[in-house]
């Protein structure tokens, strides 16, 4: 199988670079799994040099058709997988390695631009969607270049910039006892630290610097360790607005959690309400938001590119699955 760069409408260039980088095979190519995958094997080292430079790639019109074809085209990848241990939305898994429903909030639940995981201390590398079904209408994962939402924010307030870039921010969140799929973080402390047992939530807690208090509803408060908000990537030197602050703050919202207290800076303060709503309007004027098409595939360097969710209707089915750097 060949594979070579196509055009979309939505996508967008700056400095030169398309993004995101779009493939789809050669007319005449094979329309077998076993090719595409092999083209995925041999060319492993060049698309994580592709994803370096355009931040994104999909994948459009490859043979793919189910969770396990996912799967074998980020093994042929070596894309080393890792365990989705720390996030917050509501998930299924899928395979028993590494396929995961994206996130299961309703669909009429906007999910706000976020670098994922980026509250933990080892964030992924990369992140992957499939398009099993596509949304009758809306439900695009939209993408934004770090860098360039990093400038707007500076632009937007720098002293409040500066300060997040020296102290870095902590994140809050309640956990519910059990999964609870009516909203955008509700996956529960059992699913997020993979265990039913408390003592082990909290040695996974401790490790990672998280502080806890257990409710007596059987929830879980937790405060993250302070993490860094402003982070440059040691690849390309870019400084990237690696965090979640704006999916916190506008998002992370249900009977439990008040958004405007989702998170805050490191030293305990509260963060500008107004920089990051106009941060988020910044967002939404760079995205890039194409509508998925069935069996699309999109890779994600996660260092470089934040991603959505818009709202959608009808039926929709996207995969995912994170690596490490």
């Amino acid at each position: 199988m060949n594979v070579q760069p196509i055009t979309i409408d939505e996508q967008k260039t700056f400095d030169g670079v398309s993004f995101p980088l779009v493939l789809a095979p050669e007319p005449g190519s094979s329309g077998e799994l076993d090719d595409f995958v092999a083209w995925i094997s041999a060319n492993a080292k060049e698309l994580k040099a592709q994803l370096r430079e355009h931040g994104a790639i999909l994948f459009r019109g490859c043979p793919l058709g189910s969770a396990e074809a996912f799967e074998a085209v980020l093994e042929a990848g070596d894309f080393e997988p890792m365990p989705y241990v720390g996030g917050a939305a509501p998930r299924t898994q899928v395979t028993a390695k590494r396929i995961l429903t994206a996130n299961e909030s309703p669909p009429s639940e906007p999910i706000p631009f976020h670098h994922e995981m980026a509250q933990v201390p080892k964030p992924p590398g990369y992140v992957f969607f499939y398009c099993d079904v596509a949304a009758e209408r809306g439900g695009e994962t939209a993408i934004v270049l770090s860098n360039r939402v990093y400038k707007r924010f500076v632009e937007i307030d720098p002293d409040f910039a500066s300060e997040v870039e020296r102290q870095g921010v902590r994140y809050v969140r309640v956990m519910p006892d059990q999964d609870d799929a009516t909203s955008p973080i509700g996956r529960s402390w059992r699913s997020t630290f993979l265990t039913d047992d408390r003592a082990e939530a909290e040695a996974k807690m401790r490790e990672i610097g998280t502080s806890w208090t257990w409710l007596d509803s059987g929830e879980l408060h937790t405060v993250t360790s302070v993490v860094p908000a402003i982070r440059e990537d040691d690849r390309t030197g870019q400084k990237t607005f690696f965090n979640s602050m704006v999916a916190a703050y506008t998002g992370w919202v249900d009977s439990r959690n008040d958004p405007e207290r989702a998170v805050i800076l490191g030293d305990g303060t509260p963060v500008s309400g107004d920089a990051i709503r106009k941060t988020a309007e910044a967002m939404t004027e760079e995205c890039v938001a194409f509508p998925w098409q069935a069996g699309d595939l999109l890779f994600v360097d996660n260092r470089l590119v934040l991603h959505s969710r818009r709202p959608y209707e009808g039926a929709r089915r996207i995969l995912a699955s994170i690596a490490l750097a």
